[in-house]
């Protein structure tokens, strides 16, 4: 801590007529005259040997414990030379969740409707904007005014990270010849005010924002489609406790970059989002950026697409002030999102591929969802089906409440190739109903495991009755049924035609000794058999359920048989003793 005093402090009734000959640091405040001491001594947060001298407008120097010119009540003005703010702040530290706390307010009740509602709630500028004293000197100097939106703060991340991002430079900006990088680079630096905040979030809802990284890597590469006709997902997306919040498009500087940008948010957004992972949330927040411009929109459900508010050039300092304060109000809005979604167990990032095992990749788009397997000749090979049996288990599973939908199934060409050369195919399905997982088999209730038990028995019985050969499942499994919120029969990429010889010494996940036959073929039985294993698992059961799952193990009753049991059609109490689950 540097050892000073500082050089003068004035305090009137009464701002006006005061010079501006060099840089100060003013502020009002308002109360007792305890109140208005306690306030002074506050704002400057000052600490160790460094003195505060104060006097009025017509006396000399008094040490701070002496008696000065306060006013007993009413509002006091406070003028502060540029060497007391290095005195009185520089050397400070400061919370970050007390700042976030000044910045964020009290959380958002009411959710902003139409267009003009959510713009005026984004650009809304009420909370000012944590600095050091360099840029607010700068800045007052500049231009007076824009210095009403910011205030001197003790050092913390949060201002570290405005600051940094109001006094970006252009070679961050690009301003010269700009790439789309350029514009990722900047993007980047503001999406460091939306991270800061998260952190600190002092509203108990830590959002824990992460960025789709592989587009917003320093090395960037658009990503491209399987056609290499451009990218094949948004460049943006922020995800928060495993929902995508915000999406953006990131363009270069030209004369419709950022229609382009606009234009290519509406293809790739245009299938909206599910209300089952979403529930009531109106709409999600988007960004258009091109060059040195940013705007920001709303995504609707059914994925139309709204620009919101005006363009923001970030090479001017008081549209980099303002998309700051907009990124403030994004967080608030963000956090009211998080609070808004539905209590499941699952959420599922938009545009983030999920890394499944044997090659598969799930990725979520809007209110379908796209599985792929890389090599599907290598797939068929290893588990010994073929594309023609998936194909007909999800036909069949089209008609069927039980099972899951999809508006297509193919396998496609891809430009890799095999190591002996040939050209490489993957399947791709994609799905139209959604889902998410429940909690594990072992501590979800006994009704739970009746309903999607009787489901996957209802499933089986549909694709077991196929024409003109019966299909077997091969992996009914708890962690297969998904809830929308009623139970469904998912995951058909092992599909077989019965019976399937299965290879010895083969066996999937939860198979064991008595799932195949005595000619060790897995047959529509098997199906039946692999449900009750997964009753089993259930450490709920009652004497009833135990009995059941013996009875599906036995191989001596068809699915649908099943499916009417007595056992499936009596409430079981949830085991911790709680009501039934309706």
């Amino acid at each position: 801590m540097v050892s000073r005093k500082v050089k003068y402090m004035v305090v009137r009734d009464s701002a006006a007529a005061w010079s501006e000959t060099a840089p100060y640091f003013l502020f009002s405040a308002t109360g007792t005259k305890e109140e208005l001491k306690a306030a002074l001594h506050g704002k400057l947060d000052h600490r160790g040997d460094v003195s505060l001298f104060l006097r009025d407008n017509e006396g000399d120097f008094a040490d701070w414990d002496e008696p000065i010119a306060l006013p007993t009540s009413g509002t006091i003005c406070v003028k502060v030379a540029t060497d007391t703010l290095s005195a009185g702040l520089g050397d400070t530290i400061a919370s970050d969740q007390q700042v976030a706390l000044q910045l964020l307010g009290s959380p958002v009740s009411q959710k902003p409707q139409g267009v003009a509602d959510l713009e005026a709630f984004l650009f809304d500028a009420s909370a000012r904007l944590p600095v050091s004293v360099q840029p607010f000197q700068l800045i007052k100097s500049a231009d007076p005014n824009l210095a009403d939106a910011l205030y001197l703060s003790g050092d913390c991340r949060i201002r570290r990270v405005v600051t940094a991002a109001l006094l970006l430079s252009d070679t961050v900006l690009g301003t010269g010849s700009s790439t789309e990088l350029d514009t990722t680079r900047w993007i980047m630096k503001f999406s460091e005010v939306l991270e800061a905040l998260d952190s600190a979030n002092p509203n108990g809802v830590q959002m824990l924002l992460r960025w789709n990284s592989s587009e917003k890597e320093v090395s960037y590469v658009v990503s491209k489609s399987a056609s290499g006709k451009g990218a094949a997902r948004v460049d943006t997306v922020a995800s928060a406790c495993r929902l995508s919040l915000l999406f953006g498009e990131d363009k270069v500087v030209k004369s419709r970059g950022l229609e382009e940008a606009w234009r290519d948010l509406q293809a790739k957004l245009a299938s909206g989002f599910p209300a089952l992972f979403y529930g009531q949330i109106p709409y999600l927040l988007v960004y258009a950026a091109a060059g040195v411009n940013i705007q920001f929109g709303r995504l609707l459900p059914l994925g139309q697409v709204e620009r919101v508010g005006c363009v923001l050039n970030v090479t001017l300092l008081a549209d980099r002030i303002s998309l700051c304060c907009v990124l403030v109000n994004v967080a608030r809005l963000l956090v009211l999102w998080v609070k808004h979604a539905p209590e499941i167990t699952d959420h599922v990032p938009f545009h983030k591929p999920m890394e499944r095992p044997h090659g598969t990749r799930i990725t979520l788009k809007g209110t379908s969802a796209v599985k792929e397997i890389s090599n599907s000749k290598a797939f068929f090979a290893e588990f010994g089906h073929s594309f023609e049996a998936i194909q007909a288990a999800h036909l069949r599973a089209q008609s069927c409440h039980f099972l899951v939908h999809h508006s297509s199934v193919e396998e496609v060409e891809v430009r890799k190739r095999a190591s002996d050369g040939a050209h490489m195919t993957k399947l791709r399905v994609v799905m139209t109903r959604l889902g998410y997982t429940q909690a594990s088999v072992a501590t979800v209730s006994e009704h739970v495991m009746q309903k999607a038990t009787r489901a996957c028995l209802l499933a089986c019985a549909c694709l077991h009755s196929a024409e003109p050969k019966a299909v077997c499942h091969c992996d009914v499994r708890f962690a297969n049924v998904l809830w929308d919120p009623q139970p469904f029969l998912a995951d058909l990429e092992f599909a077989h035609f019965s019976p399937w010889q299965v290879k010895q010494d083969f066996s999937l996940k939860d198979w064991d000794e008595g799932t195949l036959d005595d000619m060790g073929c897995y047959t529509p039985q098997s199906d039946i058999y692999q449900i009750g294993v997964m009753l089993l698992k259930s450490r709920c059961l009652s004497a009833d359920g135990l009995i059941f799952a013996q009875k599906l193990k036995s191989k001596t009753i068809d699915a649908f048989a099943a499916a009417e049991d007595p056992y499936l059609q009596t409430p079981i109490p949830m085991c911790e003793g709680g009501p039934h689950l309706q």
